[in-house]
């Protein structure tokens, strides 16, 4: 069973395969995650796990791709039917996604539904150069403080207020 910790760095998560460009990281594997394709075969890791590594992808395209699309397609490419990615990354509206010079994109929770193809189809952009389709689960990690107040009140500050959300945890399965 093949369990991939993409951009590892130095916090490789337990049981998984670290995977970084940087050798000094630790990593098991060094692999440039934005040269494609990756060398495992189609259907073939079982879960992959990203933390703090999409909002790095910059915006230029691959072979006439969006690289943002590029690399989760490759990730949805190497996954088995019903694998799991999770990504976790700041949230737009956070000061840490500003913090880091090196980020070049700024998500918010509903950037992933573009990985959905029922979504996209429903959105009628079908045009967009993407093929993975994963089913989507994305929720929000808050502030602690947030955690004290009444439901409504919480829904209002993530809704209204910078510094609340200041990561989004996404898990995507693999619908093939």
């Amino acid at each position: 069973m093949i369990k991939l910790d993409l951009a590892c760095g130095k916090n490789k998560k337990f049981g998984f395969t670290g995977v970084d460009i940087s050798s000094e990281a630790g990593a098991d594997i060094v692999l440039d995650l934005l040269k494609f394709p990756w060398g495992w075969d189609d259907n073939e890791v079982e879960e992959i796990h990203c933390s703090h590594f999409i909002e790095h992808i910059g915006t230029e395209m691959y072979e006439g791709q969006d690289l943002f699309f590029r690399f989760f397609d490759e990730c949805w490419r190497i996954l088995r039917p019903g694998g799991i990615m999770s990504v976790v990354c700041p949230n737009a509206r956070s000061n840490r996604a500003f913090q880091d010079p090196t980020h070049r994109r700024f998500i918010v929770g509903e950037t992933f539904f573009y990985l959905s193809k029922e979504w996209r189809e429903m959105q009628r952009l079908e045009h967009y150069n993407v093929k993975c389709n994963f089913a989507i689960n994305v929720g929000p990690i808050i502030a602690p403080e947030i955690t004290l107040l009444h439901p409504d009140a919480q829904a209002r500050r993530i809704n209204e207020c910078w510094n609340v959300v200041l990561d989004w945890s996404a898990k995507l399965t693999a619908v093939k």
